[in-house]
């Protein structure tokens, strides 16, 4: 019995000595994981702060951003973590490092997805806009800059937006829409001016400098850049290191007015600047050959070839193949210019490698260009590369802008949607206000049920009164709107189809006049003479076209005076380029072709244009054959060559048939391709004749 009591009173109290323990033991344990917890974050936030700070070497930081990248996952608390790695998305995009930045920074875009974090998601995107900047991906660029815009918008973050708006129009500047960017950037301009914002204000003169310089103002644009650097200076801080930027930018322009001597001045105060080696060596280097540069337009006689190989030593140990390009070209003019071609040559073909392989187009022409110059054996050959190569950079800047376009109508459309919503809740909240109020007064009681029904009525009317007044005011705000942004469509496009002539097809005349330059190896005087007649054409020729890109008006098309001879002085232009490709040309004598609309010359001689270009690209033909005749009611222009033919059942129409079916779209006419493979390709055209006999009329 004793024995039995005393197991049966044991038990509770050994479970009970048991719990006590493990209680001790978890208070313990807890207490301990929260003061480790605290140790780490500490040393998360030591490792952050150094991760920024930009007189650390690169390599450094980048092991600093490894080991708190991994303390980041150690903690618990999901808010925190999201804060931290906002910051190491953000320093970790000039590492260069692909792999870590894409890691943290989708990271943080999942976590900030999780907590439905706004701010951080926007933050996100932009640093991804930041890194995918200094790559090639433009589109993607511009994507992710919306969409941190978008966000921002929507939470009306002024300040957010304007810095995007100047990030976004560096991107239009890029793509040669100079129109976009300047509206972008005034955009930004205004919101800085409203906050008082030097810092942001300095910025955005800078990006009108920049956008001014590639419009060819050269002037206006220094002055921008002073204006620029002049708001730094009412800054409390020291701001020089954004100061070096602006301050090569005017060295640059100083070069295109020929002002060296200044030019010279300006690279002198970034090259000297304090740590710029340390901070931006890549930059460093831009301005050491633009230094180097400057003193060789003064014909210095110093040896400039060191300050060209250590920016070059720079760019490699970077692995900078962009920069590497840029710098090499500007080393081989150098040589051509101290008379070393042999070395000039070979420098420049290694420039031509390194642009082609980091898609460096701006160097590659460049280098196209200076290669006709110097390596007079195949100056041709680079001349015609020169030319295809213009050609697609531009058809693809074009189809950039286009979709660039679209994104931006899109995201106005958002936020008008969103402007919409608000007022519809205000109106909403302002309703029920009211109608409370109304339920407020009627609680007074029986007596004064008269009399508020009479207010009730006064309320109603002057409620109508004032949404009738409020909505006729919206529909005149939304009329100034919609014919401001009619206004602002039409002026874009002015510029657009302005900037397309003035640039596209200057650079064609250009391409086919290196050309003709490239042949000069035929000595003999018929061709010299030649060669002097179809440069002096094409002078003429690109007065005709700058004229249009000016006036943008039909009055260009009233110039064909001759259109039968105009058309021979094409076919005379595509000759004059080969030695072997016959032509023959045909037109029907009973018709005064000078007499037809000046729409369908046009639209006829374009189609002409494309289509020998067609046959010379493509076709590989030896004989064309152009013949202009009237069927019925329809003029009838057939253009045929013996070439290779093609499978008209199988083979895509390229962009030289579309924009040959748009223009007949225009004249309501209609195209037969008739092709066979090693027989040739035959190209009827049919128009109607009989409409353009009575517009004439």
């Amino acid at each position: 019995m004793r024995t039995g009591k005393f197991i049966l009173f044991s038990i509770p109290i050994y479970s009970f000595l048991a719990i006590l323990l493990f209680s001790c033991t978890q208070n313990s344990t807890s207490s301990q994981e929260n003061s480790s917890s605290k140790i780490v974050q500490d040393s998360l936030t030591t490792l952050v702060k150094n991760s920024a700070d930009t007189n650390i070497n690169l390599e450094e930081r980048k092991k600093i951003i490894q080991e708190a990248f991994y303390k980041v996952n150690l903690l618990r608390t999901d808010s925190i973590r999201l804060k931290h790695l906002a910051n190491l998305s953000y320093n970790s995009i000039q590492l260069k490092d692909s792999v870590l930045f894409r890691t943290i920074n989708k990271e943080t875009i999942l976590l900030a997805q999780k907590q439905i974090d706004s701010v951080a998601m926007a933050e996100a995107y932009w640093d991804l806009g930041i890194f995918l900047d200094n790559t090639k991906l433009i589109d993607s660029t511009y994507y992710y800059y919306n969409e941190a815009l978008t966000i921002y918008s929507n939470l009306n973050n002024q300040k957010k937006m304007a810095f995007l708006f100047n990030s976004i129009s560096g991107i239009q500047r890029k793509l040669g829409d100079y129109a976009g960017a300047e509206q972008t950037t005034i955009k930004a301009l205004e919101i800085f001016k409203e906050s008082k914002n030097y810092l942001g204000m300095s910025n955005s003169y800078n990006s009108l400098g920049s956008i001014t310089h590639s419009l060819g103002d050269i002037e206006k644009a220094v002055q921008f850049y002073e204006k620029a650097s002049s708001y730094l200076d009412s800054m409390p801080n020291d701001l020089s290191y954004n100061r070096i930027f602006i301050t090569n930018n005017i060295g640059v322009s100083n070069m295109l007015l020929h002002q060296y001597r200044a030019a010279e001045n300006s690279f002198n105060t970034v090259v000297n600047f304090k740590d710029l080696r340390t901070k931006n060596p890549e930059f460093l280097a831009k301005v050491m050959v633009n230094l180097a540069n400057a003193k060789k337009k003064q014909f210095s006689t110093e040896d400039l070839e060191p300050q060209y190989l250590a920016a070059l030593e720079i760019t490699r140990e970077y692995n900078n193949t962009f920069s590497e390009a840029t710098s090499t070209g500007h080393y081989a003019q150098y040589l051509a210019y101290i008379k070393d071609t042999i070395k000039a040559v070979k420098m420049a073909k290694t420039a031509l490698a390194l642009s082609e392989k980091s898609e460096n187009f701006e160097s590659l022409l460049r280098t196209l260009n200076f290669l006709t110059l110097v390596d007079k054996k195949n100056a041709s050959t680079y001349a015609q590369e020169y030319f295809v190569i213009d050609k697609k950079l531009q058809e693809d800047e074009r189809k950039l802008r286009d979709k660039f376009a679209r994104i931006r109508f899109q995201t106005d459309e958002f936020i008008e949607r969103n402007e919409l919503l608000a007022k519809q809740n205000e109106l909403l909240t302002r309703e029920k206000r009211l109608w409370s109020a109304l339920a407020v007064l009627g609680l007074i009681g029986i007596a004064a049920i008269l009399i508020i029904v009479i207010q009730r009525i006064k309320n109603n009317n002057l409620r109508f009164k004032q949404q009738q007044q409020e909505s006729n005011l919206e529909i005149f705000n939304l009329l100034l709107v919609q014919q401001s942004k009619f206004d602002e469509g039409k002026k874009l496009e002015q510029e657009r189809i302005s900037q397309e002539l003035h640039d596209g097809f200057l650079n064609k005349i250009l391409g086919i006049r290196l050309v003709l330059l490239g042949l000069n190896k035929r000595q003999d005087e018929k061709s010299i003479a030649q060669r002097a007649e179809m440069i002096t054409e094409l002078a003429e020729l690109s007065e005709d076209i700058r004229s249009i890109s000016h006036e943008l008006n039909d009055a260009a098309f009233q110039k064909m005076q001759n259109f039968m001879e105009a058309i021979k002085s094409l076919i005379k232009t595509f000759q004059a380029g080969s030695e072997t490709l016959k032509y023959s040309f045909n037109f029907n004598t009973d018709l005064d072709w000078d007499s037809l609309n000046s729409t369908l010359k046009i639209n006829l001689y374009r189609i002409v244009q494309e289509s020998i270009q067609n046959c010379i690209k493509h076709a590989e033909a030896s004989t064309i054959f152009v013949n202009f005749d009237i069927e019925n009611d329809y003029l009838i222009a057939i253009i045929e060559d013996n070439g290779q033919g093609f499978d008209t059942k199988k083979s895509k129409k390229g962009i030289g048939f579309r924009n040959i079916s748009s223009r007949l779209k225009k004249l309501n006419g209609s195209l037969i391709v008739d092709s066979v493979i090693g027989k040739g390709t035959k190209l009827i055209i049919k128009i109607p004749f009989q409409n353009e006999i009575e517009k004439i009329a």
